[in-house]
């Protein structure tokens, strides 16, 4: 088997490991499609929440050299509202090439998590190429953020009372924050506010 066919099936892979893993903690946990890093010194984290291909893994790879890495597809958050970590693979698309790449972490220069992280807040992101350099940042009230949030999630009518723990997380983390964002270095300072600057 050449190497590139095992890098066209690396994604898979990921993704069956990711489907099982999922499986493994419906009607258990709250699991959102979500990146997550956490302060290294405070372990306090920030969970940030979109659709795929609108530039979580981008944030991540980011905010991962400074911050512990957590999550780049599902973040899942116990009772506790604590993130437990699920440091896979980061997808990352490459031009002109059918599938995605996985790369390594460690590769990466990520930092390794140190196990389960408390939530300090949630983040909606909203990423275009025409919107100001300038993020724009907007506090989302309980129904909307539910709303928005609810088609983000894995397995969600299958937790009991799973609308009344996700509003119960929201109410806990200070309410979710809408970022319309262009590029990710921006968000840094946002980040550095939620969960502190770690340098």
């Amino acid at each position: 088997m050449s190497s590139e066919s095992i890098d066209d099936l690396m994604p898979t892979a990921t993704q069956t490991i990711t489907g099982r893993f999922i499986a493994e903690q419906t009607g258990r946990i709250l699991m959102f499609h979500a990146g997550a890093v956490a302060h290294p010194t405070t372990n306090r984290a920030v969970v940030y929440v979109a659709a795929g291909g609108t530039g979580k893994t981008t944030l991540t790879r980011l905010l991962g050299a400074r911050y512990r890495y957590l999550t780049d597809e599902t973040a899942g958050v116990d009772a506790d509202h604590r993130v437990l970590p699920y440091p896979k693979p980061l997808s990352i698309r490459v031009p002109n090439r059918r599938y995605k790449k996985e790369a390594s972490p460690d590769d990466l220069g990520l930092l390794p998590a140190d196990g389960p992280a408390p939530v300090a807040r949630i983040l909606l992101l909203d990423r275009s190429d025409s919107y100001p350099v300038t993020p724009q940042v907007e506090t989302t009230d309980l129904f909307d953020a539910v709303m928005t949030v609810v088609p983000q999630t894995s397995a969600l009518s299958r937790l009991d009372r799973g609308l009344h723990k996700l509003a119960a997380l929201i109410q806990a983390t200070e309410g979710v924050l809408t970022v319309h964002y262009r590029e990710a270095d921006s968000l840094q300072p946002l980040i550095a506010e939620l969960i502190g600057d770690p340098e």
